[in-house]
């Protein structure tokens, strides 16, 4: 038994699951950890919480249990709208919607307000913080206050004063520079209006702004609109969803009706964004839940089920899995023996980005995961350049931007944000190395990083992050990246990235030399 199961009560099966058995209809083999899922979804009685790991058919399994639900509204929520969709496409059951949980906050709020319209960029955040602070307040502070007040409603929506928020400012990167704080805008300013200004958006009517996607989950929960609408619910990799997100789930099923909560916790590694990594154990205290298991993966290859049991010993390979294999390859390697459709995983971003303009210049398509991290890198790239500049001397500003920043967080003891900055620094230089002028720096990040998803026409190289919910025949782990052993949650980003394979997985060596 692992030891993550013991630490948060969930219990992992002492032997190893029987045989493949056939369900009821004799038309589809299951087997006999999914067999008593679906007992509990016909007419079992109390709470649920199925225990997931990689590659188990954890959807599959969901979509078929569903189908023997005897409620008339049931909720399947979804982590992102990507795994939403693929739930819609496959429910039978016409008595069961697959939502996001933003989507059933819109609901809620359109319920009261009518049909709003989405907040464009950080207008509402901005809108909120103009209100309270004054059109004059400087705009680097105008941010921060911004950027906080969000993270309150998205992770803390229950704070009764700016004290409460400072845990979140110091997280994500609140607090002002020491030229701030001499004018006045210390981190109790920032704290104290930032709380204001989620007051205002519990209190004000519907805003000319639009909500954004924060609102959707706050709103509903300090107005009191999450009111019980569903018979039953079922909630999705749950080691991902916030606290404030899985009360929004709560509060929308109806007393005493039925829930399931579905997850992996050594899938969880969206603690540094504010998931509740510990909600599997927690919610079945909560929800005095019956635990199930899936442990039998039908995805990766026996040896690279051995290797993921080195950190995670319950999870086993279906007897019917390939053998697979484990490799060892030497970085300067990687170019020539990357195809389309292999994954590049790593820790960081800037190795990627190395090896994606390597993998150009050699004639291959290549693609990154993350619009998302293309918008901060091109911000990076307008904030830290001037009209004129060239490459070289953005380059250097870059480097200064760099030792500034990594010497302010050290001293701040923010080992976790010291690494971010010094991963962008990297992807930046390696996005620009032979770039003739900035414009083209920004023209390559516009076409690498794509938010599309994997495809068998391009080597897809990602983040464990971004790769999480996917698979690919062939998968290439950048060693020198990874911090398994240091703590909980980096030892589950390891596990992800490894249970990415289904044939071969290939440790990259070399200390990224590219």
């Amino acid at each position: 038994m692992g030891y993550a199961n013991k630490a948060r009560g969930t219990e992992a099966p002492k032997a190893a699951p029987k045989p493949l058995t056939v369900d009821m209809s004799g038309t589809r083999v299951w087997t006999a950890e999914q067999l008593p899922i679906f007992d509990w979804c016909r007419d079992g009685k109390g709470n649920l919480v199925v225990v997931a790991r990689a590659g188990t058919g954890k959807t599959t399994t969901i979509i078929q249990g569903v189908t023997y639900m005897p409620e008339k509204s049931i909720l399947l929520a979804a982590f992102n709208k990507r795994i939403q969709m693929e739930l819609s496409s496959r429910i039978t059951n016409n008595n069961a919607e697959a939502k996001t949980l933003h989507a059933v906050g819109y609901m809620l709020i359109a319920e009261y307000w009518g049909r709003v319209q989405t907040s464009k960029g950080d207008d509402r955040a901005f809108d909120l913080v103009r209100t309270i602070c004054g059109k004059d307040i400087p705009f680097t502070m105008l941010k921060l206050v911004a950027k906080l007040h969000t993270k309150g409603r998205e992770i803390n929506p229950y704070a009764k004063c700016g004290e409460d928020l400072i845990a979140l400012a110091e997280q994500f990167e609140c607090e002002p520079e020491d030229f701030w704080r001499h004018q006045g805008y210390d981190l109790r300013y920032i704290c104290e209006n930032a709380y204001k200004c989620m007051e205002l958006a519990a209190d004000s009517n519907k805003p000319k702004t639009g909500i954004d996607f924060a609102d959707m989950i706050y709103l509903p929960l300090v107005k009191n609109w999450a009111m019980p609408r569903y018979e039953a619910g079922l909630v999705d990799e749950a080691q991902d969803m916030t606290p404030a997100q899985l009360d929004l789930f709560l509060k929308v099923i109806k007393p005493g009706g039925r829930i399931c909560v579905v997850g992996d916790d050594r899938q969880a590694i969206y603690g540094f964004r504010g998931a509740d990594s510990a909600a599997l154990g927690r919610l079945q205290k909560q929800l005095k839940a019956k635990t199930l298991n899936l442990t039998t993966t039908f995805r990766c290859g026996k040896a690279i089920v051995a290797r993921a049991q080195e950190l995670v010993p319950d999870i086993q390979a279906a007897p019917t899995n390939g053998e697979g294999t484990i490799t060892v390859l030497d970085s300067d390697e990687l170019v020539n023996a990357a195809q389309p459709g292999d994954f590049i995983l790593s820790r960081l971003n800037a190795p990627l980005a190395g090896y994606a303009m390597q993998l150009l210049r050699a004639g291959k398509r290549a693609q990154i995961a993350g619009r998302d991290i293309a918008a901060g890198l091109k911000a990076a790239v307008r904030k830290l350049s001037k009209p004129g500049m060239s490459v070289d001397t953005f380059l250097e500003a870059v480097e200064e931007w760099r030792a500034r920043e990594v010497k302010r967080l050290t001293i701040l003891k923010f080992e976790q944000r010291v690494a971010l900055v010094e991963d962008q620094a990297e992807t930046l230089f390696h996005l620009a190395a032979g770039a003739t002028s900035l414009r083209a720096v920004e023209e390559v990040i516009e076409r690498l990083f794509t938010d599309d998803g994997d495809s068998p026409d391009y080597i897809y190289l990602s983040s464990v992050h971004k790769a999480k919910g996917l698979e690919s025949r062939q998968v290439f782990m950048l060693s020198w990246t990874f911090r398994k052993g240091r703590n909980q949650e980096e030892d589950n980003i390891y596990y992800v990235a490894v249970t990415r394979a289904k044939d071969s997985l290939v440790m990259v060596e070399g200390g990224g030399k590219n």
